[in-house]
C-alpha cells in the first residue's frame, strides 16, 4: 500500500507542463498513472470536461479519479506537492 493518494495525470507527451509535473513526481518517488489525451479519446474527453470543452494539459486528479479531492490544472510543482500533502 502506498503512502500517497492516487494520482492521475491527463496530459500530452509534447506538453512542457505535463513533462515537468511528471518529472517532479518521479523525483519525489510518488507513483501516478499517466493517460495521453492525444492517444486516448476517453482521457481527452475527461480532460475537456474540466476545461469548458478545451484541451488544457495537464489536468491532475488527486485521490479517487472518479471523486478526486483535488483537481489541478497546469499546476506549479509547489501546488502539486501541496495537493498531495493535503490529500
Amino acid at each position: 500500500m502506498s503512502d500517497y493518494p492516487e494520482i492521475l495525470i491527463l496530459g500530452r507527451d509534447t506538453c512542457e507542463d505535463t513533462n515537468r509535473s511528471r518529472g517532479h513526481l518521479h523525483l519525489l518517488g510518488i507513483p501516478y498513472v499517466y493517460r495521453n489525451v492525444e492517444m486516448d479519446p476517453a482521457a481527452d474527453a475527461w480532460n475537456r470536461s474540466y476545461n469548458e470543452g478545451n484541451r488544457v494539459t495537464p489536468v491532475i486528479l488527486v485521490g479517487d479519479p472518479d471523486n478526486p479531492v483535488a483537481v489541478l490544472i497546469e499546476p506549479s510543482d509547489e501546488a502539486l506537492a501541496a495537493a498531495i500533502a493535503g490529500a
